[in-house]
């Protein structure tokens, strides 16, 4: 059957809609929320002190290497799109109307909606709360880079450990914004695309635990910076993990990360079209705990 783009994006559309209204989006509140404690205020308080103004993309940057956030943003996401995709009474009818093929593709595209709405949601959040003191330009702002050594040991804040020195010195702020949310999207999608083609071999909640184990291991081994965290994507998916703090050589090119992310995605999107072609769709699961 060849591919209808009109019902693929019904699908999709579909989707994202009841995506958005899903009432566990009430979790971005409380990640916003942590966001602002671990990364909005101390940046507000070192600017407040220095008498200096945040470049506008700054905040964004420093919540997309922060070990923390980066530990629970995927977590989040893999919760709220855990429910998808949407299986219901007349779901056999839904897909032998749409198409086995157009149906997967606007699944796969419904992905792509939602990862790349989180990120720019998050985006837009946390710049909007520094914006009043920011400045966008394609230059460091002087709290960021000489916050510390000015103030010393009167300062407040460490904001070395808020936008690594590694960023600063290796690249202007735009690029490293660039690369921070482009990797990110990546590793959410690559999720999300794992997690879609558990459902699809009726094996969503091992797909899931995997998933939360890799993150969680990945994340571990990143703090400790082990070798070893380059076996887990989610240590791709940190800028920071990638550059060296003086010299400019990579430990890991962030542009092989890029394209290890497409390659994966890439194979796991074929499995899944392949997949869905002859699955029994009464296997195909939405609901995580059945």
């Amino acid at each position: 059957m060849r591919q209808n783009l009109r019902n693929i994006f019904l699908v999709a559309r579909g989707e994202y809609v009841r995506w958005l209204m899903n009432p566990r989006m009430i979790m971005v509140l409380v990640l916003v929320i942590l966001i602002r404690e671990q990364i909005i205020v101390p940046m507000m308080q070192a600017a407040a002190e220095m008498e200096q103004p945040l470049n506008g993309v700054e905040s964004c940057i420093a919540a997309a290497n922060s070990g923390l956030i980066l530990l629970l943003l995927p977590l989040v996401y893999l919760v709220l799109t855990s429910s998808f995709p949407t299986v219901d009474g007349n779901i056999l009818f839904y897909i032998k109307r749409m198409g086995r093929g157009n149906w997967i593709v606007g699944e796969m595209l419904f992905q792509i909606f939602a990862a790349l709405t989180y990120c720019v949601v998050f985006i837009i959040v946390t710049m909007a709360q520094t914006i009043r003191v920011s400045y966008f330009a394609n230059g460091w702002s002087i709290p960021v880079t000489d916050y510390d050594k000015v103030l010393a040991e009167a300062a407040s804040v460490r904001m070395d450990l808020i936008v690594p020195p590694n960023l600063y010195f290796q690249m202007p702020p735009y690029k490293a914004f660039l690369l921070s949310y482009v990797l990110l999207f990546l590793f959410l999608m690559l999720c999300s695309m794992f997690f879609l083609t558990g459902c699809l071999y009726s094996k969503k909640l091992i797909f899931f635990l995997l998933l939360v184990v890799q993150i969680v291991l990945g994340g571990a081994l990143y703090t400790i910076e082990h070798t070893g965290m380059w076996f887990f994507p989610v240590s791709h998916a940190i800028l920071r993990t990638h550059y060296r703090s003086y010299f400019r050589k990579y430990v890991f090119s962030p542009w092989l990360s890029i394209a290890i992310f497409a390659a994966l995605i890439l194979v796991l999107a074929v499995i899944s079209y392949r997949r869905a072609k002859k699955v029994n769709v009464d296997m195909i699961g939405g609901n995580l705990l059945t």
